[in-house]
């Protein structure tokens, strides 16, 4: 007997293989059968009737590390049809460290991948999606040297090596990248080399936020080229952007260089989220100097005498009304809600009544103690249609959030609830590809991406993450200003075998884990 039987749909298995009618069964986490099974015991039986069955969906680039925390249902994700996300993107973790430089305020800041992981079994937390969580760089460097703008001496880089290589083996998915983070940005290539030759010796994953994603694009990617050149790492470009406006129009000159690449030897691919604009923190638009030693440092700079600096180099972004309305400010850290909603010329103008707008965000740095996020309208949509027909996975940038605005209470980008929904919305109103090209795309190609051996594919014997959705109405319902919407077309989602999403309906199953690269 089965445990579930999920009759009627249509599979598509992932491969990018055509369309075909088929009953898919799961017992005991895996898919056990796929055929007719019409004559088939199991305990559930799920109507497919008109849909798509297919793989669970693999989010390729998120943030949800401790969002369990906060909330287990996942539900931002899990409404689009995600199964399992990549997570600890961005250089951040939350291990690994040396011991002494914990953070003893953090209760969920660890030593090792193990330890993080045996916490959250031991634990009462939960949640309702996987994680294959890498190593964040600039978690390590901060693990042994701190916020510091100087090279690694040779013993911190032999800890940060030894760190790492304990954690891969642990069963860690690779050491991701942010080099417009601090304190990433401080690590010169000699560094990132060596650190990428050991992810290198475990066959796992080095994406990359790079240095740059507008202006100097072409000089942020060589750099990461001739990391994956010297080292043979799997490289990868996180989401991939032309984020100024003076270089839009310029996706397919971009696309040749990565192309480019790849035609020599390295192994570089790319996600990208289908949205017009980026979010991150405010402080992504301070001088990278300002920003040695950490937010306190910088709130420090900005009540001193070294104010006059710091506001000359955000200047460079907000210089006029026009910039400054390209800045949607999602999150206060708690400190000063008036602003969630709001344009940083509004605050500027309205709120704070500082005609000056570099001077209004140095303002709001300090209020909100360095913790203001922001969505960023920087994008053009030519270039993200470009890059989307490329061969590109997709990954939201986002969080595993609620579907409860009480809960999430900030005005999060839209993308935590819809970068999938939203993919798949575009590739069917402006053809971007075949759907069998699109599910691929979500959930095979990522897979590979990571080194998956048994999720990502519809394939008896594979890990039973399973998604059903309607291909007509399958979109997100979320908007900038109200981004708290569960995305819609998704009818039933299995989580290593249980049932996680019936009839469009959440259940209380929390089947989610932090899996472990083999």
């Amino acid at each position: 007997m089965h445990d579930i039987i999920l009759l009627g749909g249509w599979v598509i298995d992932g491969t990018g293989k055509a369309a075909y009618k088929a009953d898919v069964a799961v017992r005991d986490g895996r898919i056990s059968k796929i055929g007719s099974l019409e004559k088939d015991y199991a305990r559930v039986y799920l109507d497919c009737a008109n849909l798509i069955v297919s793989p669970g969906f693999i989010d390729s680039h998120a943030h949800s590390d401790t969002s369990f925390l906060k909330d287990s249902s996942c539900a931002s994700k899990l409404y689009q049809g995600i199964t399992t996300e990549i997570t600890g993107q961005c250089g951040s973790s939350p291990f690994p460290s040396l011991k002494e430089k914990l953070d003893k305020n953090n209760p969920w800041h660890f030593e090792s991948f193990s330890d993080f992981v045996s916490a959250f079994k031991k634990s009462d937390c939960s949640m309702a999606t996987n994680q294959a969580i890498l190593v964040g760089h600039g978690s390590l460097r901060a693990g042994v040297i701190g916020y510091e703008n100087r090279e690694a001496t040779k013993d911190e880089l032999e800890k940060m090596k030894a760190l790492l290589r304990r954690d891969l083996a642990e069963g860690a998915w690779g050491m991701s990248l942010g080099l417009e983070y601090s304190p990433g940005f401080f690590a010169g290539k000699n560094e990132l080399s060596a650190l990428s030759s050991i992810v290198r010796e475990f066959g796992g994953l080095v994406p990359c936020h790079m240095r740059n994603e507008g202006l100097e694009i072409g000089a942020a990617i060589r750099e990461l080229v001739s990391i994956g050149k010297e080292t043979g790492a799997h490289v990868h470009i996180s989401h991939l952007k032309l984020d100024h406006f003076r270089m839009h129009g310029r996706a397919e000159e971009v696309w040749k260089q990565i192309e480019g690449a790849r035609n020599d030897g390295v192994n570089i691919t790319c996600d990208m989220y289908p949205f017009l604009a980026s979010c991150t923190d405010l402080t992504i638009r301070c001088p990278k100097w300002s920003q040695e030693g950490g937010n306190k440092k910088l709130i420090e700079r900005l009540k001193g005498d070294e104010r006059q600096k710091v506001v000359e180099g955000i200047r460079a972004h907000y210089l006029n009304a026009e910039r400054a309305e390209t800045c949607l400010f999602a999150d206060d850290g708690g400190h000063f809600p008036e602003i969630v909603g709001k344009t940083l010329r509004y605050v500027a103008e309205v709120i704070l009544k500082i005609p000056d707008y570099a001077e209004a965000a140095a303002e709001v740095l300090i209020r909100t103690d360095a913790e203001a996020g922001c969505i960023f309208f920087v994008m053009n949509e030519s270039d993200m249609l470009t890059f989307l027909q490329k061969d590109v996975s997709i990954g939201s940038d986002g969080w595993a959030l609620s579907g409860d605005a009480n809960i999430v209470k900030t005005k999060p980008h839209p993308r935590s609830y819809g970068a999938i929904t939203e993919f798949l919305r575009l590739a069917r109103e402006k053809n971007l590809c075949s759907i069998e090209e699109a599910v691929r795309r979500v959930t095979k190609k990522p897979a590979q991406m990571i080194g998956f051996t048994d999720r990502g594919e519809l394939k008896e014997g594979f890990a039973a993450d399973v998604c059903v959705f309607d291909p007509n109405e399958i979109a997100p319902t979320g908007t900038y200003l109200e981004p708290v919407r569960l995305s819609k077309g998704v009818k039933h989602v299995i989580v290593n075998g249980e049932i996680a999403l019936k009839d469009g309906v959440q259940t209380s199953v929390r089947a989610g884990k932090f899996l472990k690269k083999r």
